[in-house]
């Protein structure tokens, strides 16, 4: 084996002096590259998290070559080909890439905005008709972004439609069967889509054998669920068929003028373990489904980050009375996860939250909600892939798997917040950092 040491505690600027960097800032398309997926790496004395859930175990090993991890193990137990390049991490933590499951890149910047922060996967949650014409179902330009997951445009409806507007059930109904035959693989419908055309819309996507993603902001999440959708999303979602009964008409002529007051008086009347919950659960479980909470989306107007491109700021008096709330929410994360429910991490970006941090502040949130650090890696990244369908590719540290993974400088499972402390993404076996301005390094070990 060739080899290059690494201290523990190094970071992106020592590793580049140790390990020798070449910038691509400008690679063509088509250009020949210079060091090749197919080269096998032993990443070394690195404690491995590996997304199935169980403990980090350190000192371990992972061999990559062809741009896939070909086998795990303690240190010194596995069997290394001749001429693989040794990369000692003593000190760090390798985990599978983290996949967003809510967020709307329009540009190569966007997208590598998101890489920066560990996301190697992302989910396009509001394509619109214009952006689906141009660019079609991926092809968002040169190495190194993440990989975007597509379906059709999304469906809606309203005045605001951005995505496929239409005009009836039977125009909804009809534009899954399309996007199915057009091979999508889900099925978006936005919040503005009216409750009545959710069951409809649900029986088509199963007539397609399309899983549906139900985005409901304004009510009907429950119903989604109860007609099939495979995920729903958010949490904090203004439904009136998860409020006891004899609450649902006062919070609906309260919540006729949206924004924080909404929350406020949807999380006010809520009871987290109450039998209305009970239902959304047993529909979730039953239908196998999954939950974006999408969390940092309901918190946003406590710290409304100035470049999220549809969040308003609270006046204080709202912030005061949504903080107040809040503990409610975090009772809802616990039930639902005590439950068993499958949940997912999604930033929303860029409506209420920044690229990349909205994702890292969505698995805050939810540590801060009571799950277990370890727990929310595994919905960041297992979940996420498994709720794609891309479980067999992504997702976990596995033989046989895609070379997608991170490399991280302090322990996630014992502060969360560490997971944004990446010193390298590596994505199909390759190997990048990334500096000031936002310029990709590809890493060669020797």
């Amino acid at each position: 084996m060739s080899g290059t040491g690494t201290p523990a505690g190094w970071g992106v600027a020592a590793l580049a002096a140790l390990l020798g960097l070449v910038s691509l800032p400008g690679r063509a398309p088509g250009a020949q590259d210079p060091f090749p997926a197919a080269s096998a790496e032993v990443f070394v004395n690195v404690t491995v998290i590996d997304g199935r859930g169980g403990p980090p175990r350190p000192s371990s090993a992972v061999l990559v070559w062809g741009g896939r991890i070909r086998d795990i193990g303690a240190q010194g137990s596995i069997a290394v080909p001749e001429g693989t390049a040794l990369v000692d991490l003593s000190g760090a933590y390798l985990l599978p890439g983290f996949i967003d499951v809510h967020a709307s890149p329009r540009t190569t910047d966007d997208l590598r905005a998101l890489l920066a922060s560990g996301i190697t996967g992302v989910r396009d949650a509001a394509m619109p008709m214009d952006v689906f014409e141009e660019r079609g179902r991926g092809g968002f330009g040169d190495d190194p972004v993440p990989v975007v997951y597509v379906g059709g445009p999304v469906l809606d409806a309203g005045s605001e439609a951005r995505g496929m507007p239409l005009e009836s059930e039977a125009d909804a109904v009809r534009e899954v069967a399309r996007q199915a035959e057009d091979g999508a693989e889900f099925i978006s419908v936005s919040p503005r889509v009216p409750q009545e055309w959710l069951v409809p819309i649900a029986r088509a996507a199963r007539r397609a054998e399309v899983p549906l993603w139900a985005d409901r902001r304004e009510g009907g999440w429950l119903l989604a669920l109860r007609a099939g959708a495979a995920v729903a999303s958010p949490l904090v979602s203004g439904d009136s068929d998860l409020l006891p009964e004899d609450e649902r008409g006062a919070f609906e002529t309260l919540a006729a003028g949206g924004g924080t007051r909404s929350h406020v008086a949807w999380l006010r009347r809520l009871e987290p373990d109450g039998p209305e919950v009970d239902r959304a659960v047993t529909a979730l479980l039953s239908n196998d489904a999954s939950l974006a909470p999408l969390l940092a989306s309901a918190a946003a107007p406590l710290d409304c980050p100035p470049a999220a491109i549809g969040c308003l700021p609270a006046s204080d008096a709202e912030r005061a009375e949504l903080a107040a709330v809040w503990p409610r929410a975090q009772a809802l994360v616990q039930t639902l996860y005590g439950h068993g429910v499958r949940m997912l991490v999604g930033s929303d970006a860029p409506r209420t939250t920044t690229w990349g941090e909205g994702f890292h502040r969505e698995m805050r949130l939810l540590v801060e909600a009571g799950i277990p650090a370890l727990e929310v890696i595994g919905m960041a990244t297992r979940n996420a892939a498994t709720a794609l369908g891309q479980l067999h590719e992504r997702g976990t540290i596995e033989i046989g798997k895609r070379a997608d993974f991170l490399v991280i400088e302090g322990n996630p499972v014992a502060d969360i917040r560490n997971a944004s402390r990446i010193s390298l993404v590596v994505i199909g076996g390759r190997a990048w950092t990334v500096g000031p301005g936002g310029v990709w390094t590809r890493v060669r070990f020797d």
